[in-house]
Parts: C-alpha cells; structure tokens; sequence
C-alpha cells in the first residue's frame, strides 16, 4: 500500500511541476512577443529554451504554435519537441514505478 502511494505521490509532484512549468514558459513565450511587438527589451533565447526544458514543455509548445511566437528558429521547435518526449517519458516511467 506504501509503495503505491509513494508512487502515485511522486507522480502527481511531476504532473504539478509540469503545469506550473508550462504555465510559466508559456507566459514567458507571451511577454517576449509582446516586447517584440512593442520594440521593447527582450526575454533571452537561452531563458526560453532553458524554460522549455524545466517542466514548461507544454507552455512552450502552445507559445510556439499557438501563440505563434519563435517559429522561424529551428532549435526552438526542436527544444520543444524534444523536451515533449523527454517529459512525456519521464511522467510515463514514474507512472510505470515499480519499488
């Protein structure tokens, strides 16, 4: 019984780090179209990228196809595709645990 609620605990911490992740990535995408707009200072790439791949996936991806922000950069939608697969494994394996 211990073993599964450790799991189903470790589980639902990677879901909510996902979605405050997204959350902020996403509002992160957001700001930095506004400011490109406006001609305004800028969100760094590397920040972007680097909130892509701390749990933000998800926001990222809505950001980049969505919101229609940073689509001429390859290695943004490569960073987002990836971080995707590597995050969907993550929550699949924790999911799958075994202790």
């Amino acid at each position: 019984m211990l073993e599964f609620i450790l799991n189903h605990l470790i589980f639902s911490i990677l879901v909510f780090l996902n979605i405050i992740g997204s959350l902020i990535s996403l509002f992160l995408y957001t700001l930095d179209k506004i400011k490109a707009k406006h001609n305004m200072w800028r969100i760094k790439e590397r920040t972007l990228i680097i909130s892509t791949f701390l749990f933000g996936a998800i926001g990222s991806f809505i950001g980049i196809f969505i919101i229609r922000h940073k689509t001429k950069h390859w290695y943004f939608v490569l960073s987002c595709i990836l971080s995707l697969i590597i995050q969907a494994v993550i929550l699949y394996y924790t999911f799958n645990l075994k202790f």
